[in-house]
């Protein structure tokens, strides 16, 4: 296998993985670190993951680099996942599938319509993805792990928000990336580090890349989806511990060289998840509209809008002022206004139609 990218800040800490852990090039790294100024808050940080890709940014270009390269490893020409009817994550899979010939399926679930629900329906259909609606989410998660696979068994099989251990390296990497910014003086080392928990990945590889870096950060999870799925755990501190776990091992499987650390789970915040996966808080709202204003960075209801009300909390009242705050920023910010006013609802399957007809959450302060 012929390395890609021999400046990955991963694959620099460890030659040994160069060549063992596929990975294609989808993202612009490093992205940006830069002190926000617009808030009664001295150190507080953001890091713009947003930016991550000219062609669509956010947190899910740094896993599907892993999990596209794995797929294209194996020989697949079709990629399965799941999420909600908005699920940034599929979109992602969607437009990177697209970049490399294979089909985007997506079984999705669903959660409160807002305007940038609608605009991810209908740029699944414009980047030639392949939507089944499949109702509640314990039902998609039936469909996802028995009855697609039992109709498409050689199709690569991705879990929501591309959390599994290959996207989990995205942000192990992410870990040494920050190492490097700080060694470079581009901001100084944080105290703390806060980001969305949904799918357990970000989070994961954060926390482990942290330790393995030798950063003396501490990992916050800001909860934005359901902490478990009927019995199961989902968004758990035991999710996050064991998905650090099978990277580690993982890791130390391709190269002797890397060490064994604490796989013990980070501090995760439960209290700003609201009424569900989607439905905006009223700190949800005021995070949303205060960084727009001050900052002119765009959040979202569903995980940013969440976490960045979390960390005004935490620059506000919960830590000392001298501390040093860094907010990563997961949402996308390349506007595909155009390429979703080119597609009519009335293109998608027919079970969509009504997320289309039906009115939308009555949230302007929290939609786009």
């Amino acid at each position: 296998m012929t390395n890609i990218d021999q400046t990955l800040p991963l694959f620099k800490e460890y030659p040994d993985l160069r060549e063992r852990i596929p990975r294609v090039p989808l993202g612009s790294f490093p992205t940006p670190v830069r002190r926000l100024t617009g808030f009664d808050c001295e150190n507080l940080w953001v890091k713009r993951d947003d930016l991550s890709s000219s062609a669509y940014g956010g947190n899910k270009v740094r896993k599907l680099e892993f999990i596209l390269g794995d797929a294209r490893e194996r020989g697949r020409s079709e990629v399965v996942t799941i999420g909600g009817i908005g699920t940034n994550h599929g979109l992602a899979t969607a437009i990177y599938c697209q970049r490399f010939g294979l089909r985007c399926t997506l079984l999705l679930f669903e959660q409160p319509v807002t305007r940038y629900v609608k605009r991810n329906l209908l740029l699944y259909r414009h980047f030639g993805a392949r939507t089944i609606f499949t109702g509640s989410l314990p039902k998609t998660v039936l469909a996802y792990y028995l009855t697609y696979r039992l109709l498409h068994p050689a199709a690569h099989y991705v879990f929501a928000g591309g959390s599994n251990v290959l996207g989990t390296l995205g942000f192990v990497n992410a870990a040494f990336e920050l190492r490097r910014q700080v060694e470079e003086g581009l901001l100084p080392e944080p105290h703390h580090i806060v980001c969305p928990l949904g799918s357990n990945g970000t989070l994961a590889g954060l926390t482990l890349g942290v330790r393995l870096a030798g950063l003396r950060s501490s990992v916050t999870g800001v909860r934005v989806t359901a902490s478990h799925l009927g019995p199961f755990p989902a968004s758990t501190l035991g999710a996050v511990a064991k998905l650090m776990a099978e990277t580690l091992r993982f890791l130390r499987r391709n190269s002797a060289a890397v060490p064994e650390v604490s796989t013990a789970a980070p501090e995760v915040l439960d209290e700003y998840f609201g009424d569900g996966y989607g439905c905006p808080t009223a700190a949800c709202c005021e995070a949303i509209d205060l960084m727009k204003r001050r900052e002119n960075l765009s959040l979202e209801p569903t995980y940013t809008g969440k976490t960045f009300a979390a960390v005004l909390d935490m620059a506000r009242r919960n830590r000392r002022r001298s501390d040093v705050v860094l907010y990563w920023h997961t949402y996308n910010s390349v506007d595909l206004s155009r390429e979703a006013a080119s597609v009519d609802y009335h293109e998608l399957p027919r079970p969509f139609h009504r997320f289309f007809e039906m009115p939308e959450v009555p949230v302007p302060a929290c939609d786009e």
